[in-house]
């Protein structure tokens, strides 16, 4: 079972497999000198109570990679729904993780594509130009034009 973007929450996290960190793992295996994952995947972690962390630690990037002589720290997406409260602390995140030299960089992943990478200032761009939505469960979130 797999989730996806138009699913509420539970529907969502209750599929057992990322098929978008599936296909990034395939891309970074043959385009990287290095990856690996830092970040948490709730999806396979035993962490109860995961949400109880603090956001900054929940949302720690998902990967860290080496591509053409450059770290780039990675958060993975296989859809363009972004949450708004995501986009909230996206500015924290930012400086809580990136650098100059290792920027945090958004990798959306479909099947049957190349990763598509959106830096965090095109990604505000991109959500701020969105129309709200609710999911059912009344979490608020924009559908991104990539």
């Amino acid at each position: 079972m797999t989730g996806n973007g138009s699913q509420d929450y539970f529907s969502r996290n209750s599929a057992n497999y990322n098929i978008a960190e599936d296909l990034f793992m395939q891309w970074a295996k043959s385009k990287c000198t290095y990856c690996a994952r830092i970040g948490f995947d709730e999806k396979k972690s035993n962490i109860s109570l995961f949400y109880h962390l603090n956001p900054i630690i929940r949302n720690l990037p998902d990967y860290i990679i080496k591509n053409n002589g450059r770290l780039f720290l990675v958060n993975v997406k296989g859809t363009a729904n972004i949450k708004e409260k995501e986009m909230k602390i996206l500015p924290k995140l930012i400086e809580s993780f990136a650098s100059e030299k290792v920027p945090l960089v958004y990798a959306f992943c479909f099947r049957d594509k190349e990763p598509q990478f959106i830096k965090t200032d095109k990604l505000i761009e991109l959500y701020e130009a969105g129309i709200k939505k609710v999911w059912s469960d009344g979490v608020v979130y924009k559908t991104i034009k990539l």
